[in-house]
């Protein structure tokens, strides 16, 4: 089931941009509630949360860490520009999960583009903000159009063009995640009209499986099981372990890894998945966490030359259950 994190910014006593008769903070209000709504009336597989579904002054730490704590698989925070430009471009940070976060943002923006022809499309660009560089998921923060110039601000005075913005957000996000449409295929048209109330609960969609590895089941931990986690989490693989500390446990690794302080993209992905604190690095709170998934013992020790835990971690990683 993959969390998708909605936040339409400013609220409460920030109003955000204000012309033209329009507020922002109203506006992303607005367009939140219509993204949610569409993907949830038309899309399965998924949940999503509004950081706000009034008008409510959230601070930005207040955002991300109730999208950290919710565990989200992605944050989407909704904005609209000022400065007396026109059209549509949206931002990433270069940090945490960068290349699925690259791609995930080229989807959506495409969509959103091709729902609204005619806006001028800025592109998809990279700033440090902070919504997107404290969420511990995928993250992107959408600039739509300009409140301060008249031809952006009569478009978004339009409930159709607000319907289109949010079908377009929702369509991209439904493709990068691979939701299946209601009628069965993610590529499915989605119905227009509305769905009436099921007699008995949805039942919850299956979990995908985990692609099966052919290790050798050696409680050694190297490159080949570094890669097949990679493939498993669904992040980069390239069979590397980057960004570690000196004082961690990935000194006891036998595959590739650089140090640093930066963490790495798949040991985040496993802290997620394990329920521990995701800072991207493999210290002991981390493997002990990893051994209690597994079922091994706990003394936040990856042990060389053999590890129980690593053996276990490589007999579910081969048969596709971990």
């Amino acid at each position: 089931m993959v969390k998708i994190y909605i936040d339409p910014g400013h609220g409460g006593n920030d109003p955000g941009a204000s012309a033209n008769g329009l507020k922002e903070k109203d506006l992303t209000l607005s367009i939140s509630k219509r993204i949610k709504k569409y993907l949830d009336a038309n899309y399965s597989g998924h949940t999503t949360k509004l950081s706000r579904s009034t008008d409510k002054t959230l601070t930005l730490p207040q955002r991300t860490n109730d999208a950290n704590s919710w565990g989200a698989d992605y944050f989407l925070s909704v904005h609209i520009n000022a400065g007396g430009g026109t059209g549509f471009e949206t931002y990433t940070y270069d940090g945490k999960l960068y290349e699925r976060t690259l791609k995930i943002q080229s989807i959506v923006h495409q969509a959103v583009m091709n729902q609204i022809k005619g806006v001028t499309d800025r592109g998809a660009k990279r700033k440090n903000l902070h919504v997107v560089r404290e969420a511990n998921a995928s993250a992107c923060l959408t600039e739509n159009l300009f409140i301060d110039t008249k031809s952006d601000a009569d478009k978004l005075k339009d409930g159709k063009f607000l319907d289109n913005l949010a079908k377009g957000h929702a369509i991209g996000l439904a493709k990068a995640f691979d939701l299946k449409g209601k009628g069965g295929s993610t590529n499915a048209k989605p119905s227009t009209k509305p769905k009436p109330k099921p007699s008995k609960p949805t039942p919850k969609p299956s979990k995908p499986s985990t692609p099966k590895a052919n290790l050798k089941v050696d409680g050694s931990w190297g490159n080949a099981t570094t890669r097949a986690l990679q493939k498993a989490l669904g992040t980069v693989v390239d069979g590397v372990i980057s960004g570690q500390s000196r004082k961690g446990q990935a000194v006891n690794l036998y595959g590739s890894v650089t140090y640093g302080t930066s963490g790495s993209d798949v040991i985040r992905a496993l802290q997620r998945k394990i329920g521990a604190t995701v800072d991207g690095s493999l210290g002991p709170a981390t493997v002990r966490k990893l051994q209690a998934y597994l079922g091994t013992s706990r003394d936040g020790v990856i042990s060389t030359p053999y590890s129980s835990m690593v053996a276990e971690m490589q007999r579910k990683l081969n048969s596709g259950t971990f």
